[in-house]
């Protein structure tokens, strides 16, 4: 996963997208924290290119909630706790005051598949004059290509779970750049540069006890 580092502001048609909805849907105050409020949570807002199912929505919502949850005492800019919310259900009028929009692109579906090359980067955030943008972009087919051979004999629902978990991760890691305004990474944890399959899956009991999964590696 890479934080990219533009040389001048770019304002491709995604964010265009993508502010032209948050913009149509919230009041002018969403954009503003609340003067004197000593914690405040931060609202995902979180568009999928293609149609994804209610049932994947779910996954992804209960994957987030566990996994900031989990990450909360190494990351304490999770610590605030968040609201998660669909793009496509966003209620007119609402307001938020510390939104960070998430873009989901490509097919978040996950497929069993064979393995057939090393994939790119699994999401990224923009960092524009020194600050990191509030807009993170995470890439579902890249995801698939690493998650497809363990996904080979699995059922829907199960599949359903490896893509959810592993898009939280990638979301997470990407949200504390945000929130941190931070760019650079760790050694360990949600926060590494490169992930395998065991870090991209890290809070799937079933996963950590297979010991095939935990020998497979690649750099992202």
């Amino acid at each position: 996963m890479r934080v990219a580092l533009p040389r001048r502001p770019r304002v491709p048609g995604l964010f265009v997208l993508v502010i032209a909805l948050i913009l149509s849907f919230c009041s002018p105050g969403a954009l503003l924290a609340q003067a004197g409020a000593a914690k405040t949570r931060t609202t995902l807002i979180i568009f999928s290119e293609r149609r994804m199912r209610d049932e994947e929505w779910s996954a992804l919502f209960d994957a987030l909630k566990r996994g900031s949850a989990s990450e909360a005492a190494r990351a304490p800019a999770l610590s605030g706790g968040a609201e998660f919310l669909r793009g496509d259900q966003m209620a007119r009028g609402l307001e938020v005051s510390r939104p960070i929009s998430v873009y989901l692109h490509g097919d978040c579906s996950l497929l069993p598949m064979v393995r057939t090359f090393s994939p790119g980067a699994l999401g990224w955030v923009w960092r524009v004059h020194g600050q990191i943008e509030p807009f993170i972009h995470v890439e579902c087919g890249e995801i698939a290509l690493v998650l497809g051979p363990t996904a080979m004999g699995l059922d829907r629902k199960r599949r359903e779970t490896l893509m959810s978990e592993a898009m939280a991760r990638v979301i997470l890691h990407e949200w504390i750049h945000v929130a941190t305004q931070n760019p650079k990474h760790a050694r360990e944890g949600v926060e590494k540069a490169q992930f395998s399959l065991a870090d991209l899956l890290a809070y799937d009991e079933e996963v950590r006890r297979d010991p095939r999964i935990l020998r497979r590696r690649w750099n992202l």
